[in-house]
């Protein structure tokens, strides 16, 4: 499973959005993990915000699914989100 990730500018972050997103990473197994790029469509675009303004423009992205953080409370959603993509991969095996 590819995701492509999106960080906002970090003008105001409420919490450590790197560290964030390598231990959501770290769960799962057979995931790559790139920088977003416009011209690629990934399973998952990941647009990880530090603050709950989610201010930052994603609409130019292209993912089966795309997940917003703006908080740690997030953590839970993105990775049941995660977790569905991947189940829906392994089916498709």
């Amino acid at each position: 499973m590819k995701i492509g990730i999106k960080y906002c500018g970090g003008c105001n972050p409420t919490f450590n959005r790197r560290e964030f997103v390598e231990k959501l990473i770290d769960e799962f197994e057979n995931v790559y993990v790139e920088p977003a790029d416009e011209e690629k469509v990934y399973d998952i675009v990941l647009i990880v915000s530090g603050c709950l303004n989610a201010c930052v423009n994603h609409t130019h992205l292209n993912g089966r699914h795309k997940v917003i953080v703006s908080s740690v409370n997030d953590y839970i959603s993105a990775k049941a989100a995660i977790e569905s993509c991947c189940s829906a991969a392994e089916k498709k095996k």
